[in-house]
């Protein structure tokens, strides 16, 4: 992701309509990742009750990744803000660089993590006739980290260019995808094969790469 064409005038009027612009996308886009966590409850609930208690606990330990994660976006974002005040908007594609190159980098140890060290200490804590389907549901899940994280950087790229507004176009689409996803793949329609527990996992694996790819497209095609 490179700015291939110069950043508009990031002066912003301090108003209600402004702060509104700029605040209700990211909002929403908040909420979006949750309504995934939600849609793959339903499903899993449908599938059977243990798979549903297993989604939670699951759910909880990708989320401390996720939250990892937010953490490096609202850095990067007060690092764009710093330069955008200061009119210095070429240092942008850097800082976009070093916090892709830092965020790949702490996927890859949180998949090192999940892979080899998460199982010693859920083996200790988990039932152990779900510790099997949960341990298995993570080695996959988590494989989603790095294009979560990547699409985490862009959208703070996009937040710190006042282009908040294209946030929901990636956040619809992972959404979206998420939600057909664990339709064909738990259940096993559309010919695809009954996939369970671990359907979900994959579901939200893919539409994790859907959200990036589309953000990263958005950016693109905008000129950012």
């Amino acid at each position: 992701m490179e700015v291939t064409a110069p950043i508009k005038d990031l002066k912003v009027q301090v108003n209600n309509k402004q702060i509104l612009s700029i605040a209700l996308p990211i909002t929403l886009s908040i909420i979006i990742p949750q309504i995934n966590m939600l849609t793959n409850s339903i499903f899993l609930g449908n599938l059977s009750i243990s798979a549903l208690g297993n989604a939670g606990i699951t759910g909880v330990f990708y989320l401390i990744f996720a939250v990892a994660g937010n953490g490096l976006n609202n850095g990067l974002q007060s690092e764009f803000s710093r330069y955008a005040g200061g009119d210095n908007t070429n240092a942008f594609k850097i800082i976009l660089a070093q916090s892709i190159r830092i965020s790949v980098q702490l996927a890859v140890a949180g998949i090192l993590v999940t892979w080899f060290i998460a199982p010693f200490i859920l083996q200790r804590v988990a039932d152990p006739n779900a510790y099997p389907q949960e341990m298995n549901f993570l080695k996959i899940r988590i494989m989603g980290l790095p294009f979560l994280y990547l699409f985490q950087m862009g959208n703070a790229f996009l937040v710190a260019s006042l282009n908040s507004r294209y946030l929901m176009i990636g956040f619809i689409a992972e959404a979206a995808t998420n939600i057909l996803l664990d339709y064909l793949l738990i259940y096993g329609h559309g010919g695809l094969p009954a996939m369970g527990f671990n359907g979900a996992a994959v579901a939200s694996v893919i539409a994790e790469v859907c959200g990036f790819l589309v953000m990263l497209l958005v950016i693109y095609k905008t000129g950012l």
